[in-house]
């Protein structure tokens, strides 16, 4: 009987899957540390923290963007060529100005925080950026919240402002200059607003925008992020991408930076194992495309 040469066992762990594993759970602790490498870098060599702010802004977009494309979530969630197209109709208008606008002012916020002595000057440096932290995402949490769930017509035209970023239904990195440009100025002075009046110094600043364009990031991010105990300290990819549920029971998770208001007003919202089913609003037949750029603007100011 001839006997032949059985063939090697193939891997129990093939590059593709540790590959995967390293995405799902290493890849978002791994750029966390590196911001927070950053920053101690700066604070120990004496880097200029504004030039060391935008290097890693334009470096850390262009990596998500080749994980994302290599390892999505959902495929039916990708961008495609026409929501690209839509995407840059809305960058066209404010994404690339709220961009340089929000670099511009933590740029000039870093510089001007020399010379300010404000309630928080006289702190530790984690107890001035806890604050800075806490004070701002309770302004922004109340209205983000506010902005969903206020009745009568006061809330209704936060919604109108505030529903141009909710029409998609899909989320990925690209889509998140998708937005009334009534909302981003909001927001970037809420985000901006706690920096001057606490007070805080240069590297709370820098921590904080630093921060703020990681979670703004992978909060849109179409890649299957785990991230564990961190979502409850950091509001991430888990957590933001049910406040894009079309399911508004729950499309919760106000908390842009940090959920804390979240678990403390009972609106966090958080199922590992499972994602949603389909993103957007409840009834998307009410409102305009959202590649219909014109209607989209003029929500705020229709009846």
């Amino acid at each position: 009987m001839t006997m032949t040469t059985p063939a090697p066992a193939s891997s129990s762990f093939p590059a593709n899957v540790a590959l995967a594993t390293f995405v799902s759970y290493l890849f978002y602790p791994l750029l966390l540390g590196i911001t927070l490498s950053l920053y101690f870098g700066a604070l120990a060599y004496g880097w200029n923290l504004a030039t060391v702010f935008a290097w890693m802004a334009g470096l850390r977009i262009l990596l998500l963007l080749a994980v994302e494309f290599l390892h999505p979530a959902k495929a039916e969630w990708k961008m495609t060529w026409a929501s690209f197209r839509r995407d840059l109709k809305y960058m066209a208008v404010n994404g690339g100005v709220t961009a340089l606008l929000k670099l511009g002012a933590g740029w000039l916020a870093l510089d001007m925080s020399r010379l300010n002595t404000g309630i928080v000057a006289n702190t530790s440096i984690l107890m001035e950026f806890l604050a800075v932290l806490l004070v701002f995402e309770f302004f922004q949490y109340w209205y983000h919240r506010l902005s969903h769930e206020s009745p009568g017509r006061w809330g209704a035209w936060l919604w109108k402002v505030h529903v141009a970023h909710h029409l998609p239904d899909k989320v990925y990195l690209l889509m998140h200059p998708v937005g009334h440009p009534l909302n981003l100025v909001i927001s970037l002075a809420l985000v901006q607003l706690p920096l001057v009046v606490l007070g805080a110094r240069p590297e709370s600043i820098f921590l904080f925008n630093a921060l703020m364009g990681l979670q703004g990031l992978v909060s849109h991010f179409n890649v299957d992020i785990k991230a564990g105990p961190l979502n409850y300290l950091l509001v991430g990819t888990e957590l933001h991408r049910y406040h894009h549920s079309a399911n508004v029971d729950e499309a919760k998770n106000y908390g842009v930076l940090t959920p804390f208001w979240d678990l403390v007003f009972g609106t966090f919202e958080y199922h590992p194992k499972r994602l949603p089913i389909a993103l957007g609003v409840k009834e998307p037949a009410q409102y305009p495309a959202s590649n219909e750029l014109g209607k989209v603007l003029a929500l705020p100011f229709s009846r």
